[in-house]
């Protein structure tokens, strides 16, 4: 049996779509597991054990003559993705096709295509069925394919990993913050002079009788974030892992962290697929979509445009104060459940 996955991005999205992996070996067998996805997030599927190929879209023409497909499993809802679904010969398709012309998705996946762009409902219905939505993204997904989703899970190359273990000493509590979230979502982000409140408080802080190193984590468009915090932070337990890492540096780098905080961003994604205990915020965009498989806990906007999903939403009310009350009580949390939960 083929199977083809179409999951172009973003990234983070890339990550999550792969938690369905698992339960897709165990329903179908020794299927042949293809996954057509962007050039740029080929390294988050490098090294996943359950895919026989990956497939971008230059290559797609060989395989669309060399190949058919008992199952499409269609996630994107960009006209040019679905386009070339035309070029595909399928008995099957679980998700979203064009049909002339137009976006469409099947009725298995309208839970999750209900609240998207390509909504039947339209825009504002689909906003509010988002802003309403309960469920996390992989009980929809497990709901939409008949499978289990039990655990998310991340496979990198083990010289990398050992590479970064180095770069941090066991006898510090490594927490990890990525606060930005590039230039598009700037309600995303914890505000510099927030930022700055939070790592002076966690410097203060001893975890287990260890004191604490903070590691700023980020891409090129936090380059200018990172060199003002620094600038005010004035602490030799403050480090910038830096703004080139490539993909599996950078996931190799948030494993070695024994605590995250973030933004909805890659590092939340990353941070939950390798286990990392983490505490996220959330101002433009759904909290609870996100499942952290019990990695993690959730700090959500108090504010009326919370869940709205306007780059401008108001994110005033995600402070350094909240973000390090709920710290607290994760540590409180982890420290009744030890064993495999302590830092």
């Amino acid at each position: 049996m083929n199977i083809l996955i179409v999951k172009l991005g973003a990234l983070g999205d890339v990550i999550r779509t792969s938690y369905i992996l698992p339960g897709l070996r165990r329903k179908y067998g020794k299927a042949v597991i293809y996954w057509l996805t962007a050039p740029s997030s080929v390294d988050l599927l490098r090294y996943n054990p359950h895919i026989s190929r990956i497939i971008t879209p230059a290559e797609l023409e060989g395989v669309a003559t060399s190949l058919s497909f008992d199952l499409v499993i269609s996630l994107d809802e960009e006209v040019e993705i679905l386009r070339l679904l035309q070029r595909l010969r399928y008995a099957q398709l679980i998700g979203a096709s064009l049909c002339e012309g137009r976006p469409v998705y099947t009725d298995k996946g309208a839970e999750w295509f209900d609240m998207g762009l390509i909504s039947r409902f339209g825009k504002e219905r689909a906003d509010a069925l988002k802003r309403e939505n309960c469920r996390e993204h992989n009980e929809i997904f497990a709901d939409m394919l008949g499978i289990p989703i039990e655990t998310a899970e991340f496979f990198n190359a083990s010289d990398i990993e050992e590479r970064s273990a180095r770069l941090f000493p066991r006898s510090s509590c490594n927490i990890g913050i990525n606060s930005g979230a590039g230039k598009r979502w700037i309600s995303k982000q914890l505000p510099v002079a927030e930022t700055v409140k939070l790592i002076e408080r966690l410097l203060a802080q001893q975890v287990n009788g260890k004191k604490t190193k903070v590691y700023l984590f980020g891409g090129p468009e936090e380059e200018e974030r990172h060199r003002l915090i620094r600038q005010s932070v004035k602490s030799e337990r403050l480090m910038d892992t830096g703004s080139s890492n490539s993909l599996l540096e950078f996931a190799a780098l948030i494993k070695c962290c024994d605590y995250i905080i973030t933004s909805d961003s890659l590092a939340l994604h990353l941070a939950i697929a390798q286990g990392a205990k983490n505490l996220s915020f959330y101002a433009p965009t759904s909290a609870a979509e996100i499942g952290t498989f019990g990695t993690g806990l959730k700090l959500i906007s108090l504010a009326g445009d919370y869940c709205s999903y306007r780059p401008d939403a108001d994110n005033s009310t995600i402070t350094a104060d909240r973000i390090m009350a709920l710290f607290h009580s994760h540590l409180a949390l982890l420290d009744d459940c030890k064993g495999n939960h302590q830092l």
